[in-house]
């Protein structure tokens, strides 16, 4: 058990550096250092030379890895609320716009969500305008949270010391204290351990930070995959994807009793 917990802290144990694909060469900038690098870039985006690269103020190659980690963060986010919305707009929309009395709105698309591909978007047209402003608001507010100027190392804040980090996409919104929830559960040895070692109690909390950091990441490229398959699927059959594979979007306890 002391073992487990020992080797569980990061510079206790060093994971094997290694391309997610075997066969493919590991680039050298893609060294590790966000959660969840696997190694992957076999179009060498980071390398192609371009003149966004100067207007993202990005001339190092570590400034371009922590870029491209910003957008891809902020797309995974945008990915899992679109993977969640778009099949509960398909499946609640007739049910919700009868209750309140409205006609139903996805009769131009044949029951399928506005999109690109489907069209029946100029309706929508008020809430994406007011959604690009919001998105353009928040990104005016964290033009600092950028690698190289957030500000990082150990401080004391209440008189607790505290591990100030650069973290890709990190707009201090955590309501629920989501990000710190595996750092606080504490296994009874650890949490002695923590008690009286700062050094080893900001260790732990920083590993499973990160820990979170790529749980989110690798949902957010998995909901990334799933709202392009649905756009494609619904363009392609013309059927809502809720009814292409019903299985997937039934209720757990229908499901049982069917």
């Amino acid at each position: 058990m002391l073992l487990l917990l020992h080797a569980s802290l990061p510079g206790l144990t060093t994971p094997p550096t290694k391309n997610w694909i075997p066969f493919l060469r590991r680039p050298l900038y893609l060294d590790e250092t966000y959660a969840a690098d696997v190694g992957f870039d076999p179009l060498k985006f980071v390398e192609r030379e371009g003149p966004w690269w100067e207007l993202a103020g990005a001339a190092t190659a570590h400034r371009r890895v922590a870029w491209m980690r910003e957008a891809e963060i902020k797309h995974s986010r945008i990915a899992m609320l679109a993977a969640a919305g778009w099949p509960l707009s398909e499946l609640y929309h007739g049910p919700l716009a009868g209750a309140a009395g409205l006609p139903f709105g996805l009769d131009p698309t044949q029951g399928r969500a506005p999109s690109l591909l489907n069209g029946n978007l100029a309706e929508s047209a008020p809430l994406l305008v007011l959604a690009v402003l919001f998105a353009s608001y928040l990104e005016c507010r964290t033009l600092d949270q950028v690698h190289g100027l957030t500000a990082t190392g150990r401080t004391l804040r209440a008189g607790q010391p505290v591990e100030l980090t650069y973290s890709p996409g990190d707009l201090g919104f955590d309501p629920l204290s989501l990000y710190d929830f595996w750092g606080r559960l504490m296994p009874p040895l650890v949490e002695a351990r923590a008690a009286v070692d700062n050094e080893y109690r900001l260790d732990w909390l920083v590993y499973h930070r990160r820990v979170m950091e790529a749980a989110e990441i690798k949902n957010g490229r998995l909901a990334m995959l799933a709202i392009t398959g649905y756009a494609f699927q619904e363009a392609l059959w013309g059927v809502p994807v809720v009814d292409q594979t019903p299985i997937l979007f039934t209720p757990l306890p229908e499901l049982c009793r069917g």
